[in-house]
């Protein structure tokens, strides 16, 4: 079977089946090809069997004018002058309709980079055409999409988050939309936590907090869609709506294009088969998952929940469960799977092991699982984790603690402590404890470091695919450059009976294509690399940011505990090794960023 290279195709109506064609000709997938668009026929008609005529010279500009667009009685159908070339080069959007075929988006790669550039800017716009053409959208007024386009595309590229998908385009013909609900507190929530929310869930809200949206049906308006069809708009209905609701719960406000519900009080809402549930209750004994439903939201002002357990023995709050509200006081101990969030967070009793609490200040007598928050205290620490910026421990064991400030009074064994301001504790009695100058261990920068280095992994990846297609045209261009060579090397009238050769000409045509593929790609790697740059001095920053940190005990080391200062973007780390009835502290030298040991009380000035 011959190799292709490329094939011009004239006056071609459907791109999809040309594609297909050439790939069974020649034994390619389809999604190996692609093509130029050269050149765009439009042809018009006014009688439903007359024929269609192209339009030509100055008949050409009036497809651009809506009075003659708007015309019911005109039939508009586009044809096409395409190169079809293999697909060596992929760009990281593609475009996507709305069902009703009345808008048009650019769906961007994630993590989508624009590189500010006119010249790239104006090969996306010729993508884009094609992409349009190949899905049959009538191609008009594209000087004016293409300005709004790379309008868009400057404005998005000084943002660091971008959309999923830009609108670029949109038809004068607009669907009827029908009345629709929108459970507010359950898409907040969603929005705010990044997730689908659980089926058995109930949601928190506060006195006046909008609880659920009733937008009005909107009658569309008729007109062409994109591909360039006359669509009509049925009337609207009035159909009226049910919705059962407590009028002491809930207050109800309405203009002339939504109706909204808001809460009265602080309670949780359900939303089931067009009714408003609400719950006020806030005192539980012994919460299950077979007898509950998830409580989300709420922690700004909802409620306040009490939950107890029924005796010592069994949980106050059992398996797979999920409490959110304003505060959280729980008497007993929470089981496996649990999650709760809230401003301030009591426990009294055991957190289990893979079980967590967040808020503001968190209070817990036993923390086998995970606590964050600005506050933390607990009472014993049993091989758990802590993030918080202050935490106070009575006594710990096999845990790990992130923090700027950790002050403890005992000490036991294999714990791992990170700070980035002070460490004090009054005794140690164990061993094999880590104490870690980290300037990542106070929940803000930690939260940096992780979205960055996140950032950086995504980008990582972005550039292998990068240099995947790099190396892909790299091999055409190895594979062809002896032609060219050829080309460039022949005199005048050897080249022109070389480029008269059709299969010649293609190849050099297809080769300089490739070149300025190339171009495209180094854009893109010279965008990552400043990212990764930026990434880089930012993690950077925040770790020679750290200055005064320090390790104070009141009593004397044991042996075999380490002290050191991490660093993973300066100097390299350095540890200390502490010595049986030792009698100092550990402080950060500013001098020399190294970690340095000083007798009790000799470095308090420095601070």
């Amino acid at each position: 079977m011959a190799e292709f290279y490329s094939k011009i195709v004239e006056n071609c109506g459907d791109i999809r089946t040309e594609l297909e064609k050439i790939a069974q000709n020649y034994g390619i997938e389809v999604h190996d090809l692609w093509f130029d668009l050269i050149k765009v026929h439009t042809l018009t008609r006014s009688e439903p069997h007359g024929e269609f005529k192209v339009l030509e010279g100055e008949d050409l500009k009036q497809i651009d004018n809506d009075a003659f667009w708007a015309n019911p009685a005109l039939e508009v159908i586009q044809r096409y002058d395409i190169c079809i070339k293999k697909q060596l080069f992929r760009y990281f959007i593609d475009v996507e309709m709305s069902p009703d075929f009345d808008q048009l988006y650019l769906v961007c790669e994630t993590p989508f980079m624009i590189v500010n550039d006119e010249w790239l800017f104006g090969e996306l716009c010729d993508f884009v055409e094609a992409r349009m053409a190949y899905k049959k959208i009538i191609l008009r007024q594209m000087q004016a999409q293409h300005t709004l386009f790379k309008q868009e595309l400057v404005r998005y590229s000084t943002e660091e988050e971008l959309p999923e998908r830009i609108c670029i385009k949109k038809s004068r013909y607009t669907p009827n939309q029908p009345g629709v609900f929108t459970f507010a507190l359950k898409k907040s929530w969603e929005l705010k936590n990044g997730e689908e929310a659980p089926v058995n869930a109930i949601y928190g809200a506060g006195k006046g907090d909008v609880v659920l949206e009733y937008i009005k049906p909107i009658k569309g308006t008729a007109g062409r869609d994109l591909k360039g069809q006359m669509c009509e708009v049925q009337d609207l209905e009035d159909v009226p709506f049910e919705l059962e609701y407590s009028a002491e719960a809930f207050d109800v406000k309405e203009d002339a294009a939504r109706i909204v519900y808001l809460s009265k009080t602080a309670q949780y809402v359900a939303f089931i088969n067009n009714a408003l549930k609400s719950f006020t209750k806030n005192q539980y004994v012994e919460m299950k998952n077979t007898n509950m439903p998830m409580f989300l939201g709420g922690v700004e002002n909802g409620l306040t929940l009490y939950i107890s357990s029924k005796n010592e023995i069994d949980n106050a709050i059992e398996t797979n469960l999920r409490i959110e509200a304003k505060e959280i006081y729980v008497k007993g101990n929470v089981g496996k799977n649990v999650k709760l969030v809230a401003q301030k967070i009591i426990i009294e009793g055991q957190l289990h092991t893979e079980s967590s609490a967040e808020a503001e200040e968190v209070l817990i007598t036993n923390n086998k699982g995970l606590c964050k928050g600005k506050k933390v205290q607990c009472k014993y620490v049993d091989r758990g984790t802590i993030f918080a910026e202050s935490c106070e421990v009575e006594a710990s064991s096999g845990s790990q603690i992130y923090a700027e400030d950790i002050k403890l009074k005992q000490v036991k064994s294999n714990n791992a402590f990170y700070f980035s301001s002070k460490c004090d504790f009054d005794t140690i009695d164990g061993s094999e404890n880590k104490f870690c100058f980290s300037a990542f261990a106070a929940p803000k920068n930690k939260e940096i470091l992780e979205q960055t280095k996140q950032a950086m992994n995504i980008y990582k990846d972005k550039a292998q695919r990068v240099m995947a297609q790099y190396q892909k045209l790299n091999i055409f261009v190895q594979k062809n450059q002896p032609t060219i060579d050829k080309i460039r090397n022949a005199d005048i009238t050897t080249r022109k009976t070389l480029i008269g050769q059709e299969a010649i000409k293609r190849i050099y045509y297809d080769f300089m294509d490739c070149l300025k593929r190339v171009k495209i790609l180094h854009m893109y790697i010279s965008r990552i690399q400043d990212l990764n740059r930026q990434f880089l001095e930012r993690l950077i920053s925040i770790e020679s940011s750290m200055k005064q940190v320090q390790v104070h005990t009141n009593g004397p080391w044991t042996a075999f505990n380490t002290v050191i200062y991490a660093r993973a973007y300066t100097k390299g780390s350095k540890s200390l090794i502490t010595e049986k009835g030792e009698t100092a502290d550990y402080i950060l030298d500013e001098q020399s960023g190294e970690v340095r040991k000083v007798s009790r009380y000799q470095h308090i000035t420095n601070f």
